[in-house]
């Protein structure tokens, strides 16, 4: 035989606590190199953007210098003018020179009398009073083989003043600057390129932005600006951005490190610390681990006896616990001694102590054994220690403590015979089937029930042309479920065998009784399952052949009931994706049957899920109501794959169904034909449009007629 694995180590090795130290140690470890180097890559990144943001700065100083002293420049020539009107046109001339020559973003200065035609700038400089950018517009430079360069005009405005007030007499004209990009931009484009950023610049008012094309970028290292409408940068999260006010005119400015900005800023010491960190770590997790490895092989070795017995306790008790739990209960009987040994559950199934039962078990059990059952039980055993049987199965009743009998499944087998092969001891189980048995025996008097219905029915509808019909189909649909249930326990009845087989064997273990529990647990779910639904059925049979309604008559408001009923169905229904609205009118109050007014509701609703939305994702059902003095007009449409003509035309007859076998029972509609007509008294119109929806419409009068008997017809 091969060794058995060895047993897990006693609490005494607490192997808990030793995962929980190297699970320390390992995550102490991992979180301060964790932290560490965290720490170092944050520190690196702020002093990154630090060195980022200072760059960018210069570069922003530089430009906004050039701007201010153009921008300057422009206004003070304006203000010259203006306050000496009587200049020459030689000595304007003469001061554009002088300011040009100290000033290198200029390219031209000249004045524009006023009385011509103005452009939008101009026009807002002379309105506000101060000097006003342009957009973007090329022009002619000698330093590019007179090929256009993108430039800007800066206009000031000159007024003429009244000497007493300063007041503004009239506009006498403007001073305008004519500024190259590329002469205004030079000094900072080469601070950015100094520092390895792209400068790019973005006029906010003009129609390049629309398109994100930049009025000037310097890219890269080259020496001369490439033209405007080659860069469409895009901004990214590490650009430095800033707005700037150019002679009231929106810019922005975008600096973009390049990847060499970074590149002698990026080497970090955090990767190896961490990576230092992580192998301290494992080192001192793996000697802690040795050293805890050691110590459980020391007491693993000192207390192998004490847990294999612990052990062997251990299982015979959750063997027991286990048997108790699923209501199973053991016993053996030698024929030697005439004694019977039995579990606790034994007695306790019939309600008995062990101090109420005796210490003569046999007897007592025999006192016990309904007298009808005991003489079929010996024939049957002794059928099976002649060798007819592998395993003794029989089925028979005790009586309760209280008086009462309840139903036993034994099953055993004989273990052990003398030396003359004469039965010596017998071992097996017992199991309560009270309920199954009780289950089995509604089954037929549903069945004798249903029987004795339906030849009623044939007597009073004898003239009926469909009856024959009715009976076949409750018949054919009723045998489904009962096939199922008898299926079912006949099931149970062969996995009940097959663990006595392996309690008589001696292999039965742990997960073979988890799964004849699961097994058992199971089969009693289908088992109702299946009768519930022989019951339902018989149900809705009886509901189409009843003349008269059994629910209480009463007052009630209309919206009231159908939402208590739409409710009801709520769990159900959101199992699909469609959906219920409903739209009634409050203070619709009617003195009828709310019982029959909510079975139709429910069958409407339960028809249009199952057949109207077929292949649909989602659909809906819409209730409404409307109200006379007299009369309730009650609808329900859906907007599903509506009905076939032919289909329509049936679709009151009891028992027909375009979904026979598949969830349907067609008993639903005749059952709303009967209601609306014979209880509530009303009238039921249907029309469909395949492809379009079905709609339903009921006429029902607001006092129900009364009651009729049997004796009236």
């Amino acid at each position: 035989m091969a060794p058995e694995s060895l047993p897990s180590p006693t609490p005494g090795s607490k192997p808990l606590p030793d995962v929980l130290v190297l699970a320390f140690v390992l995550g102490i470890g991992t979180l301060c190199s964790a932290l560490a180097f965290v720490g170092l890559r944050q520190t690196e990144a702020l002093r990154l953007q630090n060195i980022h943001t200072a760059s960018a700065r210069t570069v922003q100083d530089v430009l906004e210098l050039d701007i201010h002293r153009t921008v300057e420049a422009t206004h003070n020539i304006s203000l010259v003018v203006e306050s000496q009107p009587q200049v020459q046109r030689k000595q304007f001339d003469l001061l554009s020179r002088r300011v040009m020559a100290d000033l290198h973003t200029l390219s031209a200065i000249r004045w524009l009398p006023a009385g011509g035609s103005e452009a939008a700038h101009e026009q807002q400089a002379r309105v506000i009073g101060r000097p006003v950018a342009s957009a973007v517009f090329p022009v002619v430079s000698p330093s590019h083989d007179g090929a256009g360069v993108p430039a800007i005009a800066i206009t000031a405005p000159v007024y003429e003043r009244d000497v007493t007030t300063d007041a503004i007499v009239r506009h006498r004209g403007f001073v305008e600057s004519i500024v190259p990009l590329h002469a205004l931009l030079r000094d900072a484009g080469n601070r950015a390129n100094l520092v390895g950023m792209d400068l790019m610049v973005y006029d906010l008012e003009g129609a390049a932005r629309a398109h994100t094309e930049a009025i000037y970028a310097r890219l890269g290292t080259a020496a001369e600006d490439a033209p405007s409408e080659a860069h469409r940068a895009e901004k990214n999260h590490n650009d430095f951005v800033v707005a700037l006010d150019v002679a009231t005119r929106p810019w922005q400015v975008v600096l973009h490190p390049r990847p060499a900005f970074y590149a002698d800023l990026t080497s970090s010491y955090a990767p190896y610390v961490l990576g230092a960190g992580l192998l301290l770590t494992g080192l001192i997790t793996a000697a802690v681990w040795r050293a805890q490895r050691y110590r459980r092989s020391i007491e693993f070795a000192r207390h192998r006896a004490s847990r294999a017995r612990e052990a062997l306790a251990l299982e015979q008790s959750r063997l027991q616990n286990i048997m108790e739990g699923t209501g199973v209960a053991s016993w053996e009987f030698n024929y030697a001694t005439r004694t019977l040994q039995v579990s606790e559950r034994w007695g306790t199934m019939a309600g008995y102590t062990t101090a109420e039962l005796g210490p003569n078990l046999y007897a007592r059990w025999l006192e016990l054994t309904h007298p009808d059952d005991l003489q079929r039980f010996f024939v049957a055993l002794n059928e099976h220690f002649a060798g007819k049987t592998t395993h003794f199965d029989y089925e028979y009743r005790i009586r309760h403590q209280q008086g009462h009998w309840i139903w036993i499944g034994a099953r055993a087998r004989l273990l052990e015979r003398d030396a003359d092969g004469k039965p010596l001891v017998l071992g097996g189980t017992n199991l309560e089937i009270t309920e199954r048995k009780e289950t089995e025996e509604r089954i037929r008097q549903l069945n004798a029930s249903l029987e004795q219905r339906m030849q009623e029915e044939v007597t009073r509808s004898e003239a009926r042309a469909t009856l024959g019909t009715l009976i076949a189909s409750v018949s054919h649909e009723m045998g489904t479920p009962m096939g199922n249930s008898l299926m079912t326990a006949s099931t149970l009845a062969d996995q009940a065998r097959h663990f006595q087989t392996l309690l008589d064997s001696g292999t039965l273990r742990r997960s073979a009784l988890t799964e004849f529990i699961t097994q058992v647990r199971e089969g009693n779910a289908l088992l109702m399952r299946n009768l519930e639904r022989a019951v339902a059925l018989l149900k809705n049979f009886r509901q189409v052949a009843a003349d008269q309604a059994s629910e209480q008559r009463r007052e009630f408001d209309l919206r009231k009931v159908l939402g208590e009923v739409l409710h009801t169905l709520a769990p159900s229904l959101k199992r699909e994706a469609h959906a219920v609205t409903l739209d009634v009118p409050e203070g619709i109050t009617m003195d009828s049957y709310p019982g029959p007014l909510g079975q139709v509701v429910i069958n409407l609703v339960n028809n249009a899920y199952l057949h109207a939305f077929e292949g649909m994702a989602q659909g809906t059902v819409q209730l409404r109501a409307s109200a006379t003095d007299s009369e309730v007009t009650l609808v329900c449409q859906d907007n599903g794959r509506g009905i076939a003509p032919e289909t329509l035309e049936k679709m009151f007859m009891p028992f027909f169904s375009t979904r026979i076998g598949s969830g349907g029972t067609g008993l639903g509609m005749s059952i709303v034909d009967n209601l609306v007509k014979s209880t509530l008294g009303g009238s039921l119109h249907v029309t469909s449009v395949q492809g379009a929806g079905t709609t339903i419409t009921i006429t029902l009068p607001r006092v129900a007629p009364a009651p009729h008997s049997d004796a009236d017809e």
